[in-house]
């Protein structure tokens, strides 16, 4: 008796189950514009409809995920943009509202590392306090420097130097316009803000994890910004002690090919580690998100330092990136360390090394500060030297 009702109900199913497949063939067959979600229903009932299925199946459930439709992704971008930008996922690019939003590939690379740190292979603390630094800090408004030189050699007057300005014009952002590149280019991040570290001194020769990711993300709001920018993603500190000379023989290879190139940031990351081990991470909060303190590196002919003579040209305009940054996003900025430095910052009259946080700050951090200064770098160069002020939107 009970296996009859059973029987029975089964049967009902099936037929009211096959009445709907019916129906919805028919819409296809009058409506052939109803597209791919329909299909893939049809497909879905269609099996359904089997008694197995519908004896052995009870718990399966129809995902949204099958409902959405297939997109082409493909981009008509050359192999070198796509390398620039394989880091800003398509949402990423759409609008500033996305600008804080953390990349695909750096949560993957977070949850990995969830599933394996420990805290019991901890070395030391990472902290947020500020870190000055010594040297002489000189003050104008909201922005600061950090002197290294003593005041008998040279005082930046900052008032009269941001007056001064700079004489850089750049006739069409179209050309390579911008060179961003690394000497030390294994610097590498913590992935995961714990409030300890693992490794004494973080460093990749992976470039979804080392300073090209970061300069992946700067480049990339560089050219939202409408400039054309080189990215040299060479490894360059193989041999550390000689990754300036290497780094070097790539920027005066990209300044003769490309004689329109005009500015050169050589992106780099700190590492500020105490006695006792604590590992300090630069940081503020921009639009509620964590971000890595950055800091320009400005150098002059002073003591070592030789065959640097237009120095202050590279100051007057170091200064100018700093102002605006400042502006715009406050706290963002550590002073300008202003020193007995060269690099390759004689190159042009508008380079500067650019130290995006710590090893201590997480790489997901510095990403977002790049994006930052990517994103101000390109505002400031738009409104105030581009030739006839062609902002691109």
């Amino acid at each position: 008796m009970w296996c009859e009702k059973m029987k029975k109900s089964v049967t009902k199913l099936i037929a009211n189950i096959l009445s709907v497949v019916l129906l919805v063939v028919l819409c296809l067959n009058f409506s052939p514009f109803l597209g791919e979600r329909i299909n893939g229903i049809s497909s879905l009932l269609a099996s359904a409809s089997s008694p197995d299925s519908i004896l052995t199946d009870k718990k399966s459930n129809i995902s949204a995920d099958n409902l959405k439709p297939k997109t082409d992704n493909t981009t008509t971008a050359s192999d070198d943009a796509r390398q620039a930008m394989h880091a800003i996922i398509p949402k990423d690019s759409d609008g500033d509202s996305k600008i804080t939003e953390t990349p695909a590939d750096i949560k993957k690379l977070m949850s990995a590392e969830k599933k394996k740190i420990s805290k019991s292979k901890a070395i030391g603390k990472t902290s947020e306090q500020a870190y000055g630094g010594g040297g002489t800090i000189l003050t104008c408004g909201n922005i600061q420097v950090q002197s290294k030189i003593p005041t008998s050699f040279y005082k930046p007057d900052l008032s009269s130097l941001l007056k001064e300005g700079t004489d850089l014009e750049i006739s069409d952002k179209s050309e390579p316009t911008i060179l961003v590149y690394h000497s030390h280019t294994t610097e590498a991040y913590s992935l995961l803000d714990v409030g300890y570290y693992t490794k004494a001194d973080s460093r990749s020769d992976k470039s979804s994890q080392n300073m090209v990711r970061v300069g992946d993300d700067l480049v990339a709001y560089l050219e939202k910004a409408g400039f054309n920018v080189i990215h040299d993603r060479k490894i360059h500190d193989v041999d550390y002690n000689k990754s300036y000379d290497s780094s070097r023989e790539v920027v005066e290879y990209y300044l003769e090919k490309y004689p329109t190139i005009e500015v050169t940031i050589d992106v780099h990351r700190d590492d500020i580690t105490f006695k006792n081990k604590t590992k300090i991470k630069p940081t503020t909060k921009v639009n509620g998100k964590k971000a890595a303190r950055m800091m320009i590196i400005s150098g002059c002919e002073y003591g070592k330092v030789k065959n640097f003579p237009d120095w202050k040209e590279n100051l007057k305009f170091d200064l100018q990136v700093q102002k605006y940054m400042c502006d715009t996003y406050p706290d963002l900025m550590r002073p300008i360390l202003f020193g007995e430095r060269k690099y390759n910052m004689y190159e042009t009259h508008y380079s500067f090394l650019l130290e995006i946080g710590t090893d201590a700050n997480t790489l997901d951090e510095a990403c977002y500060s790049a994006r930052l200064f990517g994103k101000g770098l390109g505002d400031m160069l738009n409104k105030n030297y581009v030739k006839n002020n062609r902002i691109t939107k």
